[in-house]
């Protein structure tokens, strides 16, 4: 990228003269890149500048891969007057305006469009822990055919200095966090996982100073060493995750229809039934084998049309075509939960599958 450039004058009008005096403090700016909520990199550059009072002129060289309204211009010490583009030498003048003389900054924020990133978290499990570590990494990709030297990179409010070759990608770690909450709970969904086994699930909240859209990934440590338990994404809208790692082999979820019969069944002039109620009965046998306390959700398939006549625990609409219940068992508990409802005006089939 073409070295850009600064120079602050100071006209003064004198027998019709204009003469120029460099007022500049560092012949350098400082250069740090952000990375910002919009998933695109920025260079910040800060010139520090001694102000005189009344209006000061600035011209900046930018690069020709730049339009005019990707530059963000503030200032310090003074107010900002006016900026005008000179299309013929592709700079820009800035007019500042300091009631004192002072010694001001200047920031100028423009997109990078050769830097990438992406971001990775990683979970680990440790045995007998209540919640996993959390660690957040960036891939960072230099996609241009120049290097990138001693460049200071802010990243999750995180400082880093970095070299980066061209065409080269770096793994980094910004931060290695704890969860805000972690609670462990299995799940018995067979119409959403289509099998009959109990998954295994983290609910993770994490902080909201760390959360950007990612991969996320799982890993348990045991003795015999790090064993990878699967991947999902987080979106970065919300610090809620649902995490799946596994399947509870010490969980028993065990359903059975106990009663299904049709009730004000309708014909029509050939004798065959074209409309009719249902009473349908559906019990789970629940239980917890492990040696510690579960948190256990069933998912239950049920129609929009039914109308709920008992249950034994209480029920939540997760859907429109289904219903849901937890429980929380103690080791080597067991419980059996009753759920009975009635099918109106049905054409074929049953409410409970």
């Amino acid at each position: 990228m073409k070295k850009l450039w600064m120079i602050l004058i100071t006209i003064l009008f004198v027998s019709g003269i204009a003469y120029a005096q460099d007022l500049i403090l560092e012949k350098s700016p400082e250069e740090i890149i952000v990375f910002a909520g919009d998933s695109m990199f920025y260079q910040r550059e800060t010139w520090r500048v001694e102000l005189q009072k009344g209006e000061n002129i600035y011209s900046w060289g930018k690069s020709l891969t730049l339009n005019d309204e990707e530059v963000f211009i503030q200032v310090e010490g003074g107010i900002l007057l006016s900026t005008i583009n000179d299309s013929s030498n592709q700079n820009t003048i800035v007019s500042i305006y300091a009631d004192q003389p002072t010694t001001g900054m200047i920031h100028l924020t423009f997109p990078l469009e050769y830097l990438h990133l992406n971001y990775l978290y990683q979970f680990f499990w440790e045995p007998d822990e209540i919640a996993p570590v959390g660690r957040l990494l960036v891939d960072i990709m230099n996609q241009s055919q120049e290097a990138i030297r001693n460049r200071v990179f802010v990243i999750a409010n995180q400082r880093l200095v970095l070299n980066l070759e061209p065409f080269e990608t770096k793994r980094l770690i910004v931060e290695e966090f704890q969860m805000i909450n972690a609670e462990k709970i299995s799940r018995y969904n067979p119409s959403y996982f289509h099998d009959t086994n109990i998954h295994f699930f983290w609910d993770l909240l994490l902080p909201d100073a760390i959360l950007f859209p990612g991969k996320a990934e799982y890993f348990e440590k045991s003795s015999s060493g790090v064993v990878f338990l699967g991947e999902n994404y987080l979106s970065g809208e919300t610090p809620q995750l649902r995490a799946e790692v596994g399947e509870s082999t010490d969980v028993v979820v065990e359903e059975k229809v106990e009663k299904q019969e049709k009730l004000n069944q309708i014909y029509n002039q050939e004798g065959k039934e074209v409309l009719f109620d249902t009473r349908e009965k559906k019990t789970y046998r629940v239980a917890n084998r492990g040696t510690e306390k579960k948190k256990i959700e069933v998912v239950v398939p049920l129609q929009a049309g039914y109308e709920l006549i008992s249950h034994s625990v209480p029920l939540s609409r997760t859907e429109m075509n289904q219903i849901s219940f937890i429980l929380e068992l103690d080791a080597q508990q067991e419980i059996n939960v009753s759920i009975e409802v009635s099918g109106k005006n049905l054409t074929s089939g049953f409410v409970f599958r």
